[in-house]
């Protein structure tokens, strides 16, 4: 949606412009440029002596590097028709003294404006242009434009048109200004509302970048100078450079971030964004000393030389780590279609300051409009990547809980198998051996001479019986015969009257089952009540204790409870208190289970095991 109204405004912004310029000019001009040493009060010209040539809106370009030049433009004005106010406007907003004169024929220069960024902000301007009034006469008039650029490249151009015309052309300008500064916002909003969902670092680097290609974009239109400093002209000196800088920072760590796992594995990619972010903050805090700096000799060309070659090799650099990481994913790809379009833009620009081809439009508001462009791509490309790592993560994920799930299965088989193992050699060998125990130790008694000891006797019988009953109940706890003929609850029942018999606790069991459960869940729910009854029978020296299952919903809810000694919440895991089988059956089932106990008020361990387990 905000593609489509950005594509309307300028379509419509077009016309407009090409409508306000298609009418007839009612004056001809032509300019003669030069640069020289000479300040404007040391040189006198004479307009008269020049030759001109015809005006056609092209740029007059200086040189690459004007090193303490003044460069001049004499523009000449002949009228054809005249009846509106005319004005000279000049929408180079980063140059640093910006003076414009009326000229007469001998050479005589009125001041008419002064300006640039080496000056603070008059704020009562009426356009952030340097503008003045022309008077367009039956003769010819001169006017001299002059500008001064510490160690950069003057590439200017100019207009001149009715002060209506202007109006209109700046309102224009003003419109698509705040019309970009919106979509910025809306941008840096959706992103910050993806933070709060997300939790991802790499939306506040790009939120960074945003703020920092907004802030060039800004001060590129001159409209960052009067918004925000307008006391401070020092700043203009490197407002762009350090943006630039912090906006390929910014990008590169958002690269580092989003694609992590891709650039560790390039180690060119790791290098180069390495080197770039490094250099980047190293040249920071060269923009801040340069601040102090005095802005003569050769440090403006230094400076200006140093953070140019920066970009280029940074943004060069950032466009082989995307080559490299082209085919890894679609986020990928978007990050490299985005790029492409500030570079292809940035040609443009190019060609239309090398004189071949110009077009209005493109030439005042393409950086603007590849900045919007390249933005939307890189949000939609950010969320993109976001998402499947997040997707990536959740798959990763369901396989580690499938694997842990198919550990537990086969951990509780092997121990199934164990116990199965363990029941047969106690119930097989040694539950014989004690009842051939008993009938010769019967036989030996029966046949001594002297007799012996009847309360000896009668000791030994009891240890005998005790220890029978006793491998009996641990043979049917470790594998329970009748579970899948009997079920679960007479089971259970049959075990704690067991219980009772050998360890004269009262032991309570309510059961509420109203679904039918698979085999598997019921061998390990009988499981778990067992060992929990057993170690409270064991540990707790209650005096009662209940059992309880039950079925709400489908789901299966078991609750042990004893009014024992209790035990610290902080020992749970304790081997100790059998709770390691306990624990590995239940995550087996995908349950849970809570233990609620304090020393001298008892416990109570509650299990819950999701619905339909199959």
């Amino acid at each position: 949606m905000c593609a489509t109204k950005a594509v309307i405004f300028i379509i419509l912004l077009c016309c407009t412009e090409n409508t306000s310029f298609a009418q007839k000019k009612a004056f001809c001009d032509s300019v003669y440029s030069f640069s020289s040493n000479l300040s404007p009060d040391a040189i006198h010209i004479t307009p008269s002596a020049f030759h001109y040539t015809p005006y056609e809106g092209q740029k007059i370009n200086f040189g690459l590097i004007t090193h303490n030049k003044w460069c001049y433009v004499v523009i000449k004005i002949a009228a054809i028709s005249v009846n509106e106010d005319y004005v000279l406007s000049v929408d180079n907003t980063s140059i640093d003294t910006v003076l414009l004169y009326a000229l007469t024929k001998t050479g005589v220069k009125e001041e008419k404006y002064s300006g640039g960024n080496m000056v603070p902000y008059n704020t009562n301007r009426k356009y952030v242009w340097h503008t003045m009034p022309v008077k367009i006469t039956g003769n010819a008039s001169y006017y001299l434009a002059v500008f001064q650029d510490q160690g950069k490249n003057v590439n200017v151009g100019y207009k001149i048109i009715p002060v209506n015309e202007l109006d209109k052309l700046y309102a224009s300008f003003d419109r698509l200004i705040w019309f970009y500064i919106g979509v910025v916002f809306l941008l840096i909003v959706a992103v910050a509302y993806g933070w709060f969902i997300f939790r991802n670092k790499a939306l506040g680097y790009y939120t960074l970048y945003m703020i920092c290609v907004a802030a060039w974009i800004l001060s590129h239109y001159g409209y960052l100078y009067p918004m925000l400093y307008h006391n401070l002209p020092v700043l203009n000196g490197v407002i762009k450079p350090l943006s630039i800088c912090w906006a390929l920072l910014s990008f590169c760590y958002l690269l580092r971030t989003l694609f992590n796992r891709d650039v560790k594995s390039d180690k060119f990619a790791a290098t180069t964004l390495k080197y770039i972010t490094r250099t980047g903050l190293i040249l920071t805090a060269t923009f801040v000393a340069y601040l102090f700096i005095p802005k003569h000799g050769y440090a403006p060309t230094l400076f200006n030389i140093m953070w140019h070659t920066y970009f280029i090799i940074s943004f060069l650099g950032i466009l082989f780590v995307l080559k490299r990481l082209f085919e890894k994913s679609t986020a990928a790809r978007l990050f490299a279609l985005a790029m492409g379009i500030m570079v292809l833009m940035s040609v443009q620009q190019v060609l239309t300051n090398s004189g071949v081809f110009h077009n209005t439009f493109l030439n005042d508001h393409g950086m603007l409009l590849a900045s919007m462009a390249e933005m939307m791509v890189l949000t939609c490309a950010t969320f993109l990547n976001i998402w499947e790592d997040r997707r990536r993560i959740a798959r990763h994920i369901v396989q580690l809980e499938e694997e842990h799930s198919r550990t537990l299965e086969q951990l509780v088989a092997v121990q199934d198998n164990e116990r199965r193992r363990i029941a047969g050699e106690l119930h097989d060998s040694i539950g014989p051996m004690l009842a051939a125990l008993k009938i010769n130790f019967q036989l030996i008694t029966s046949k001594a001479n002297n007799g012996l000891p009847a309360q000896l006797v009668d000791r030994t019988e009891d240890i005998l019986d005790g220890s029978m009953a006793e491998i009996r109940n641990i043979s049917h706890q470790l594998m329970p015969k009748g579970l899948s003929s009997e079920g679960l609850i007479v089971s259970l029942s049959r075990y704690f009257s067991d219980l009772r018999e050998v360890y004269h606790i009262p032991i309570q069991f309510h059961h509420s089952i109203t679904v039918s459960m698979h085999t598997d869940v019921q061998l390990n729910v009988y499981r778990i009540i067992c060992e929990l009854v057993l170690n409270a029978v064991k540990h707790s020296k209650a005096s009662c204790i209940c059992a309880t299952i039950e079925t709400p919903g489908g789901a299966i809810t078991v609750t042990v409870k004893d009014d024992g000694k209790g035990f610290d919440s902080s020992y749970i895991k304790e081997e100790t208190l059998g709770l390691s089988n306990i624990e590995s059956r239940v995550n087996y089932l995908k349950g849970n289970f809570k233990i609620e106990s304090a020393p001298g008020e008892g416990a109570c361990i509650t299990i819950a095991i999701p619905k339909k387990i199959d």
